[in-house]
């Protein structure tokens, strides 16, 4: 591991050649030789987010494939601050003009957003996005209610990719504890794998707190060399 500082002053810590964290200013740089499509959905909606001054913050099976998991994911998983019908009215336009539709509804008509919203979002239920006529991958967005989905939009990381693209993403202790808990072998594989990418710059206090929060072993990881 080495660290270094980067135009700013800040400190970088390389976890690997292609990826450097700078912790107090809670930034990713990752270099990528290409993008998959869920790197091309994330960063697409991030950036329409991120103009409208929406937080949010991306979770789930994503993140391990955004460093380098060689898996492939049939949606991207957003979870957004509260807001109301109107600002996501107002949203959903500038969503559409990045390309996206709805998949519940026509992006397009007023009426019918608002009734996903009040049918979907407002009841807790995540929306499907799609981008230029894709079905496979989408994004599923919803709205955080949970204080753990409030607290990964409050302490997300953003992840500048290739100096041009970025996403905000789950803190990586609360994602990897998270991934334990849903237990399937998937998502054990996509935390042991973060785990062993990251380990080194891991705050180890707060991924106990986040198993002991959320009940789950985090026994698979002792094994990890």
């Amino acid at each position: 591991m080495m660290i270094s500082r980067d135009d700013s002053g800040g400190e970088l810590v390389y976890v690997t050649p292609n990826i450097a964290l700078d912790p107090r200013a809670r930034l990713i740089y990752l270099t990528k030789e290409s993008l998959v499509p869920e790197d091309i959905l994330a960063t697409t909606l991030s950036k329409v987010l991120e103009n409208n001054r929406v937080r949010h913050a991306v979770v789930a099976g994503y993140v391990a494939i955004l460093f380098g998991r060689t898996r492939r994911s049939d949606d991207v998983d957003f979870l957004i601050e509260p807001l109301d019908e109107s600002c996501f009215i107002k949203l959903a336009k500038e969503i559409a003009s990045a390309g996206f539709k709805l998949m519940q509804g026509d992006i397009y008509s007023e009426t019918s957003v608002q009734k996903v919203f009040e049918n979907y979002l407002r009841q807790g239920y995540g929306i499907r996005l799609m981008l230029d006529e894709q079905i496979l991958p989408n994004i599923e967005l919803k709205i955080a209610e949970t204080t753990i989905q409030n607290y990964a939009i409050a302490n997300s990381y953003k992840v500048i990719i290739n100096s041009e693209h970025h996403v905000r993403i789950s803190p990586l202790e609360l994602q990897i504890a998270y991934k334990l808990y849903l237990g399937s072998d998937k998502d054990v594989g996509d935390a042991i794998f973060l785990y062993t990418l990251f380990r080194d710059v891991l705050d180890s206090d707060e991924l106990r707190k986040w198993c002991t929060a959320l009940h789950t072993d985090c026994s698979a990881l002792e094994a990890v060399q």
